[in-house]
């Protein structure tokens, strides 16, 4: 196990009594999106002053976590060094672990049992890999407050994303029903879903989500997805994910070519109808990223694929960017790419049924397309040829994101407003908007389109 004590509280000799923030999450380095927004908010909740400790499975633990900028609070990391989901040929017995972990449950109990509940607070991010809900339990039982971002739609479908795989279109089933049970919908196969099946059930018995009554969400979309699984009493706090964008003027794009996509290249990600709408419509496409589908796209004419790239590099790409292409066929709970595009004034085309579709004006900062619609994108991505257009709503896409960056500050101030309300504190009147939501219109409903024609 790795345990380790990070902060300048002794270095500093400031010594007070602060809220302690426990993080649960299944990974101590970013290995996606959950990951990363565990580890940025532990340590901007540790440079905000708040003692925090960030408790996960599966090893290592990164840099940021081992020696974490300067802070006013304490960090502290303890990794229980476990396998994966993944490693699951090299270690069957990750499989009951994925299902109720019992190592996390002993370490959360040892550790909650020192804390004071009335200042402490449990944040559950991701539990599916390793770590499971078991510490839940824990928290429950100390009496300690629990909330959970809702990065995924695992605590209500067993295959996370209410998206049919097998038909390549969101899911209509009520989750856990009779017909959700008997339905092949994984991208896998059925004993995968079996598993994921099994995994849900022992949740339900672990009383997840029943157990938990404070939920981050990301996007009104998700919320509204899950809101029938959650408890009648719980409650949602909108908050916006991070985004740390270098403040430039907007990007030229009227002098730019390429539509570009970051991303995974995989089927409920619409990658396959993009490229196909890119090639009918004779623009150049970018696609950023990695997946299955990239030995199927790989030699098309004008489409060149990068594989994984850094955060800079990917800045690279967007500044030659003509506009961004979200065209995922699942409903996503946020589409962070889609923000930190208009950081650099790039427009983006976005699924109508995404989340994304929130924070894009239809015809002043973006556009919305049909979600899985052959025609609507080639209109779409034709309608790129204007240049005046793809000026105007790039220019507006930028000024918008900059009026109210999402920045660590920003979300992290967001996130001690939650708190303070899980704890039964007084929210101010003007939390209650979403942090760093630049747009506040509703997302157009499933099947309509806001497309240009």
């Amino acid at each position: 196990m790795d345990d380790l004590a990070l902060g300048n509280r002794a270095r500093t000799g400031v010594l007070r009594s602060t809220l302690t923030v426990v993080v649960l999450n299944d990974f101590c380095h970013v290995q996606g999106g959950a990951s990363k927004v565990a580890i940025d908010e532990a340590v901007g909740l540790a440079q905000a002053g708040l003692d925090v400790i960030f408790l996960g499975a599966v090893g290592p633990v990164c840099e940021v976590l081992r020696a974490p900028p300067q802070c006013t609070g304490s960090l502290r990391t303890i990794c229980l060094d476990q396998p994966e989901l993944l490693d699951v040929m090299r270690h069957p017995l990750v499989a009951l672990q994925g299902m109720w972990n019992r190592a996390a449950f002993q370490e959360a109990t040892r550790l909650f049992a020192g804390l004071e509940p009335r200042r402490s607070i449990v944040h559950l991010h991701g539990y599916t890999k390793a770590l499971s809900t078991s510490p839940l339990r824990a928290a429950e039982q100390r009496g300690i407050p629990i909330i959970c971002t809702l990065h995924d739609f695992f605590a209500a479908c067993p295959n996370g994303a209410f998206f049919d795989y097998q038909a390549g279109a969101p899911c209509l089933r009520t989750a856990l029903s009779l017909s959700c049970l008997g339905a092949h919908c994984d991208k896998r196969h059925r004993a995968h879903k079996a598993f994921r099946l099994a995994r849900a059930a022992a949740q339900r018995l672990d009383a997840f989500p029943r157990r938990v009554h404070h939920y981050v969400t990301l996007s009104r979309r998700s919320a509204e997805i899950m809101r029938p699984y959650l408890p009648d009493d719980a409650q949602m706090y909108p908050l916006a994910n991070i985004v740390e964008a270098p403040e430039a003027p907007p990007v030229d794009v009227a002098r730019n070519q390429a539509l570009v996509h970051v991303g995974r290249l995989d089927e409920e990600k619409g990658v396959r109808l993009l490229a196909d709408a890119a090639a009918r419509a004779g623009r150049n496409l970018v696609l950023v990223g990695d997946g299955p589908l990239r030995p199927a796209l790989e030699g098309r004419p004008g489409l060149r694929i990068t594989g994984w790239m850094s955060p800079a590099e990917v800045q690279a790409e967007l500044s030659a960017a003509r506009a961004l292409a979200f065209p995922s066929l699942w409903y996503e709970t946020f589409g962070l790419v889609v923000d930190e595009a208009a950081s650099r004034g790039v427009p983006a085309l976005v699924s109508d049924i995404s989340a994304a579709a929130e924070r894009v004006r239809a015809g002043e900062t973006g556009w919305h397309v049909r979600a899985g619609d052959m025609d609507a994108w080639v209109r779409a991505i034709t309608a790129l040829d204007n240049d005046a257009d793809v000026s105007r709503l790039g220019a507006a896409a930028h000024a918008a994101f900059w009026q109210e960056p999402p920045t660590t500050s920003r979300h992290v101030a967001g996130l001690q407003r939650i708190y303070d309300a899980v704890l039964g504190a007084t929210v101010p009147a003007e939390t209650a908007p979403a942090p760093g939501w630049p747009f506040q219109a509703k997302p157009s409903r499933p099947g309509s389109t806001a497309a240009p024609q």
